[in-house]
């Protein structure tokens, strides 16, 4: 039997609004409680987030939905002075860039550091790095914003926003972790764009968002050649640190603009 042309309107209606239903309604929470975060980090719940970009660079490709379960991540990016605490405690090795009084302030981000001592430092913590999955969640949120503020940007925000190449952002180098309060993340993060690549847990794999799991992806398996790099740096313009740009390097390799933050489980 032919189907009534008048039906398909309706039809299609109604699978554009279970499909909107489905993407933008927040994850459920009755299962889930929140509890008080560690000093220092924010509480992630469980559920799904939109990861990736339809239309950025190639390894950024597909859009995709993705689920974590819970976790906390450290607030801002781990700073010199928390650094020197765990080099005090275990005799670890200084970083590199530690005597440039332009990257050493107390309350600015640790640089210099390699993946291996980013690591360390989160296992002296009790903690580790972020997986891919986990950062980008935390800086997006559940929608498809590029930026932690949004989807927009113009030359007004950079004082208060962000702190990119240039000083219009009333820095050369790097910014306190704390600053910045204006960009947020949706979860209140700061510097998730800019101000220096965070190292994430993960293996890099420029095809790996096309083969990800649903379910709270870790990164190819195997051992890789790079670790995943994210958040950009201020050495980056506004578009290089859009929360969905991947970088990498060597898990060895010890740079001015890389540092790190870490996360504890949930739940």
């Amino acid at each position: 039997m032919n189907e009534n042309p008048r039906t398909k309107p309706a039809k299609f209606l109604s699978c554009l609004f279970l499909i909107l239903l489905i993407l933008y309604l927040p994850a459920p929470t009755y299962s889930q409680s929140k509890p008080t975060p560690p000093t220092g980090m924010i509480f992630i719940p469980e559920g799904y987030f939109p990861m990736g970009n339809s239309s950025g660079r190639e390894d950024e490709k597909p859009l995709h939905f993705v689920y974590t379960r819970a976790f906390f991540i450290d607030k801002h990016e781990v700073s010199n002075a928390e650094y020197m605490k765990f080099i005090g405690a275990t005799g670890h090795a200084k970083p590199t860039f530690w005597e440039d009084e332009t990257l050493n302030l107390p309350n600015h981000p640790v640089v210099g550091v390699s993946w291996r001592d980013a690591m360390a430092y989160a296992k002296w913590k009790g903690g580790r790095l972020p997986t891919e999955a986990e950062w980008e969640k935390s800086a997006r949120g559940n929608d498809d914003r590029l930026w932690p503020w949004g989807r927009k940007f113009d030359k007004g925000f950079f004082f208060y926003y962000v702190n990119v190449f240039g000083e219009e952002d009333n820095y050369k180098k790097t910014a306190p972790v704390n600053y910045y309060e204006s960009g947020a993340s949706p979860f209140g993060l700061l510097n998730m764009s800019g101000n220096v690549w965070e190292w994430c847990l993960d293996w890099y794999d420029k095809d790996f968002y096309r083969a990800s799991p649903e379910m709270d992806p870790k990164g190819p398996k195997g051992k890789g050649t790079y670790k995943v790099l994210r958040g950009g740096s201020y050495l980056n313009d506004i578009d290089g640190v859009q929360v969905v740009r991947r970088s990498r390097n060597h898990p060895h390799i010890k740079s001015e603009i890389y540092g790190f933050r870490t996360v504890l489980p949930g739940l």
